[in-house]
């Protein structure tokens, strides 16, 4: 009996942290998210989805919710800038093997796994995942706010082209519209008017951005990682059908003449960029274009890029190799200009492989200071996702700051990771408090 008592007590506990509408977090000390330090014994009010107020000794409200942070740390929510949440198996399983509903499952399964590592808000960049994102939105399954793109947009031959060395094209045989194109997951087109067509059909299902590639892949067979995909002209339509709904573009782009086509052609993100030159790196500066590179693959094992084997392949190898050399140049040039750089880790894989997001902000101190790689997970990202204008879905309050009228995606640490970032890596040990939209998916205050 005492112990049927005692549960019925903490889901009762449970259920009211997630029907709270007013919370008074006290005894902390917050980074706002753009400061340069920490200010000390703060407490927040949180009305609904929204800080209220951010200032010393709040009084408590009739019926308010209050946690006392015990002097730890409360920064805004993390994000990352560039994740697939529904590639969770293999290319050829999500297109040929698995039912929609099992990959909708398992795309939910990882948004929960990155919102629990402390992500509060992602830009998936390609992938069927418009109806997690409303699922998460309604509240029917926890998860990060989700910025989508919708399906790749790429060229024949591309990084977007998934079919088998034996699948023939659909437009020059006449078949059946491929099972890459039917289930969300790319859109193989070539010429303007297929660009435009694959633009507006993304816009059409609620893409926040369009994902292009814009240059040759890793993971995809037939495309070396110097090729430049798509034309000129092709970027720039899909530019104004992004423009034409106060959006953007982001490319995948390794090299700098894809780079630089693209950015020439209005793309205002480019995604991984290992390869770019100095050049490349002034024109982003000049036209006030992002850079969303990745520090972790340069740690990460075999079985990260070929799951199962502890050896590359020779032929993946060598698309590799290159990329990987290239990080510590792209790096340093991107502070050395000081452009705008995103924190996106292109973390994905099996259930679980999201944990190597967080290995992004330790590989990232090679470069930058762990107050930097904060703000550029918090705050800076949330200047690029405000880039999608009009359809921004998450307008009602500010993403990545920790002021009156911001969201109330809120993270308590023990210990300081403006100080140390190892901090934010360890989130089983240190991260004692989620909260995403005002609501508490952990406490352990």
């Amino acid at each position: 009996m005492k112990t049927t008592f005692l549960t019925l007590l903490l889901l009762v506990i449970s259920f009211a942290s997630y029907t709270q509408t007013i919370i008074l977090i006290k005894n902390v000390n917050v980074w706002d998210g753009t400061s340069n330090s920490l200010s000390t014994n703060l407490s927040v009010l949180i009305e609904d989805n929204l800080i209220k107020k951010v200032a010393k000794n709040i009084s408590e409200p009739n019926g308010a919710m209050v946690l006392d942070g015990g002097g730890k740390t409360l920064i805004p929510g993390l994000s990352d800038a560039h994740v697939h949440l529904s590639a969770t198996m293999s290319g050829s399983e999500a297109r040929n093997d698995a039912h929609w509903m099992y990959t909708a499952i398992k795309t939910a399964k990882a948004a929960e796994n990155f919102l629990m590592l402390g992500f509060t808000t992602v830009r998936d960049l390609g992938g069927p995942v418009f109806g997690v994102k409303r699922a998460v939105d309604e509240g029917l399954v926890p998860g990060p706010r989700i910025y989508p793109s919708g399906a790749y947009i790429s060229q024949t031959s591309g990084h977007g082209d998934f079919r088998s060395a034996n699948e023939p094209s659909v437009l020059l045989s006449g078949g059946q519209m491929h099972a890459s194109d039917a289930l969300g997951w790319s859109f193989v087109v070539d010429g303007v008017p297929e660009v435009l067509k694959a633009a507006r059909e993304n816009l059409r299902h609620g893409a926040t951005q369009l994902k292009v590639m814009a240059g040759g892949g890793i993971a995809s067979d037939f495309d070396p990682i110097h090729s430049v995909q798509f034309t000129a002209e092709e970027l720039e339509a899909a530019v104004q059908a992004a423009t034409d709904w106060d959006t953007y573009v982001a490319v995948h782009i390794y090299e700098s003449k894809g780079a630089i086509r693209a950015l020439n052609a209005g793309v205002k993100c480019l995604d991984h960029g290992h390869l770019i030159n100095e050049e490349t790196v002034k024109l982003i500066k000049e036209k006030d274009a992002w850079l969303v590179p990745q520090a972790f693959w340069t740690e990460t094992p075999a079985s990260f890029w070929v799951p199962g084997k502890d050896t590359i392949p020779k032929a993946l190898y060598k698309k590799i190799k290159p990329v990987l050399e290239g990080t510590d140049t792209v790096f340093k040039l991107a502070k050395k200009y000081d452009i705008n750089v995103g924190f996106g880790s292109d973390a994905y894989g099996a259930l679980g492989y999201e944990a190597y997001a967080l290995t992004e902000f330790t590989t990232r101190t090679s470069w930058y200071s762990p107050l930097e790689i904060l703000k550029q997970a918090t705050s800076e990202n949330a200047r690029l996702f405000n880039l999608s204008g009009k359809i921004n879905p998450y307008r009602e309050g500010k993403l990545g700051v920790i002021e009156a009228g911001a969201y109330a995606d809120l993270l308590i640490y023990e210990g300081n990771p403006l100080e140390d970032i190892e901090v934010v890596a360890h989130p089983e040990k240190n991260l004692k408090l989620i909260m995403k939209d005002g609501k508490v998916y952990k406490n352990e205050l």
